[in-house]
């Protein structure tokens, strides 16, 4: 009878510390879970696994800090997801102080999708700046070649000067890959910034090497064109490689994904988009002129956009459904709290709803899709433990009760 008693006044520090072990001990030993992936998940992942590479998707950021644990894991790996599968991403959001969760979610799938890349991107790098050498090096042979036939004079000074200028340039692009764990607009611009100044100096040193003998003998210099015209033409292919192992094996800010910011007005902002994004957004959350971001050229309107997903702790996919998909027939997928998700079950049943991300669970299972365990996956085991222990803890609790009361009747 002690112990009934006892159990029935409990110290409650006792009940925290069981919740601490039942919440860490999962945590810091990685304990499965088996699991079925329900159907609103499975129609959500297969909603963004059949668009076609390059289609754009915009993520509705309208959670904050008080939601992470659950609506964090879900921008997460779908971000992954649609990074794998070379979708452009749009970011916005409704609310203020989640943007910075979901620009995080943004720049760490970048991120992991760049390192994952690196080898493949520098090894690209590193055979153009070779193919360019090499056509460098064929560029002076001509010339000296030229200046031997016509008896003109070819110094080596004209040849360490063109090879310093490939070298300068060949050093600031490997510069830009070596920091380009950043993956922003930033990285882009510098290589185009140490190409441009390559094609003016070059170009100089082109009209240079020309000056000298236009004078003297025509033929010569016709030469000296159509060799200039020759490398000039390697250079642009060597820039167009460096463009194209960039697009394949990099995701940078303003050609892959964008951060719109917050606009006041929800309502007349999800409506106004139907029309034209750069009526609320002129400029991004750096501010920089959205025009001037290479992804948001030809993106204007719901038109352009292949699906919205909403992360959100509130009615915000209610609104979507109501002014964006009602009026605009924009495909909506929701990402939502568990507390929020049986609210949304009628728009999956009616088709306003391509999918849903219910909870901690719907993110693992959305993780399991995408065979990547992330924070959801960590975390469901000690979501599990902590209700099966408050479970016990209830349980044990109202049988103790039920017993101690028994026991007074009988004594009474």
């Amino acid at each position: 009878m002690k112990f009934i008693k006892w159990l029935t006044n409990i110290d409650r520090r006792i009940i925290f510390l069981l919740m601490i072990g039942a919440v860490l001990v999962p945590m810091l030993f990685t304990i499965p879970i088996p699991f079925e992936v329900g159907e609103p998940v499975q129609n959500a992942f297969n909603a963004i696994d059949s668009l076609k590479p390059g289609s754009v998707i915009m993520l509705s950021v309208d959670y904050d800090a008080t939601s992470y644990p659950e609506c964090q894991p879900m921008i997460v790996a779908i971000t992954d997801h649609a990074f794998r599968k070379d979708l452009r991403i749009i970011l916005l959001g409704h609310i203020p102080t989640g943007l910075p969760l979901g620009q995080e979610a943004l720049e760490r799938a970048a991120t992991e999708y760049n390192q994952s890349h690196k080898a493949e991107y520098r090894q690209a790098v590193k055979h153009a700046g070779e193919e360019l050498k090499r056509h460098t090096a064929g560029y002076q042979e001509s010339l000296k070649s030229a200046a031997a036939e016509f008896d003109q004079e070819y110094t080596t000074r004209h040849q360490e000067t063109l090879d310093s200028l490939v070298l300068h340039y060949l050093e600031e692009v490997d510069s830009a890959a070596i920091k380009f764990q950043k993956h922003t607009f930033e990285y882009w611009e510098a290589v185009k910034y140490a190409g441009e100044g390559f094609n003016r100096h070059t170009a100089e040193y082109q009209k240079r090497l020309e000056g000298g003998v236009r004078e003297k003998d025509s033929g010569y210099v016709r030469i000296l064109e159509r060799a200039a015209a020759e490398y000039d033409k390697h250079v642009t292919e060597y820039q167009d490689d460096l463009g194209h192992a960039a697009d394949q094996y990099l995701k940078r800010y303003g050609i892959d994904f964008v951060n719109l910011g917050y606009r006041p007005g929800v309502v007349a902002i999800i409506v106004g988009m139907g029309r034209e994004i750069r009526d609320f957004y002129r400029k991004d959350y750096q501010n920089i002129n959205v025009d001037s971001l290479h992804m948001m050229a030809d993106v204007h309107n719901y038109d352009d956009i292949a699906t919205l997903v909403s992360f959100a702790h509130g009615t915000a996919v209610e609104s979507w459904i109501a002014y964006a998909g009602a009026r605009f027939g924009q495909q909506i997928i929701g990402g939502v709290t568990g507390v929020v998700a049986p609210d949304l079950y009628p728009y999956l049943q009616s088709g306003q709803l391509a999918g849903l991300l219910g909870g901690l669970k719907g993110a693992s299972e959305y993780e399991s899709l995408i065979k990547k365990k992330g924070l959801a996956s960590r975390g469901m085991p000690a979501q599990s433990t902590a209700h099966i222990l408050v479970i016990l803890l209830i349980v044990i609790g109202s049988m103790a009760e039920f017993a101690l009361d028994i026991s007074k009747r009988k004594g009474t």
